[in-house]
């Protein structure tokens, strides 16, 4: 979750895939296109339509909200190029207010906390190995003020194939943008990030899949710089059962992951929970569902 920076609807993860991998989002396979990486989809076996639907939970600590969330998101892909669009709903709870916007007394009340995101964006493949893309966000928030916000998001993805062994290397940016409050405008806090994963077979059907990603915040104004390292494992067994391990470090946010993923014809269900390491950061759980064709 994000430290101190608007809009945590933005770093929460983007599927228990990706949760369980410890935060990694250069996931072969992974779903959830608009919020990962949009190229990873030409990594597939000719997918042409892929959605999916991710439900989160946060148990927070006592007399703290906790947070549920929900992602819908659908891809599509024709030859060498890819659409896709999503969009999720935070629910933060009720805060009891005693104050207005301009923080003078006035009778207490309780008020629904939410946060709302559409994100859209395209992937082109320029060959065999490379792809490019960009996604764009709208953002709205509302708690004692109402925070509204855009942003874009670039990057590049190279991948290989050599006998049985597959890999990729990944690198862009994500929350170049402007948000504003009570007519004020301000940047959002960019992050930098580079990571890849390797697939490799072990014995008849069974796979394993390590995966690593860095990234950087550049902070701006009260908001300090960090960084983030994320690695996770994957044991796929006869290709419909998946077991991961994952963790993640920086951004005060230390934690280990577990997930479980299973595919069903052209159906993927996934689980997921981050236990965390740092001190008053709840607990957290992931649950979704995805449909390729």
């Amino acid at each position: 979750m994000a430290q101190g920076r608007p809009f945590p609807i933005v770093d929460l993860p983007s599927s228990a895939n990706s949760l369980a991998m410890g935060g990694t989002t250069t996931l072969r396979e992974g779903g959830c296109y608009p919020y990962t990486q949009p190229c990873n989809i030409f990594m597939t076996n000719d997918t042409a339509i892929s959605a999916d639907y991710q439900l989160g939970y946060i148990d927070n600590a006592e007399y703290v909200n906790n947070y549920i969330w929900h992602t819908l998101t659908v891809t599509w892909r024709r030859g060498k190029q890819a659409i896709g669009v999503g969009t999720r709903y935070l629910d933060m709870g009720k805060l009891k207010q005693n104050v207005d916007k301009n923080m003078k007394q006035m009778p207490p009340n309780s008020k629904c906390m939410y946060s709302v995101s559409f994100n859209m964006g395209y992937a082109l493949r320029l060959n065999s190995n490379l792809s490019i893309y960009v996604t764009g966000a709208l953002m709205s928030e509302k708690t004692l003020m109402t925070t509204n916000g855009c942003a874009l998001n670039a990057g590049a993805t190279y991948s290989t194939h050599w006998h049985s062994m597959a890999s990729s290397v990944a690198l862009g940016i994500r929350n170049v943008g402007l948000y504003s409050y009570q007519n004020t405008t301000k940047m959002l806090t960019p992050l930098v990030y580079v990571g890849g994963n390797i697939s490799l077979p072990t014995w008849g059907d069974q796979k394993l899949t390590v995966a690593a990603e860095g990234g950087y915040y550049r902070g701006n104004g009260r908001i300090k710089n960090s960084g983030t390292l994320s690695i996770g494992t994957a044991y796929s067994v006869c290709r419909y059962l998946s077991l991961q391990m994952g963790a993640h470090w920086g951004d005060e946010d230390n934690y280990v992951a577990y997930g479980l993923n299973a595919r069903l014809g052209k159906i993927t269900m996934e689980t997921s929970m981050k236990t965390p390491i740092t001190a008053n950061v709840g607990k957290m759980y992931m649950a979704g569902v995805g449909l390729i064709f």
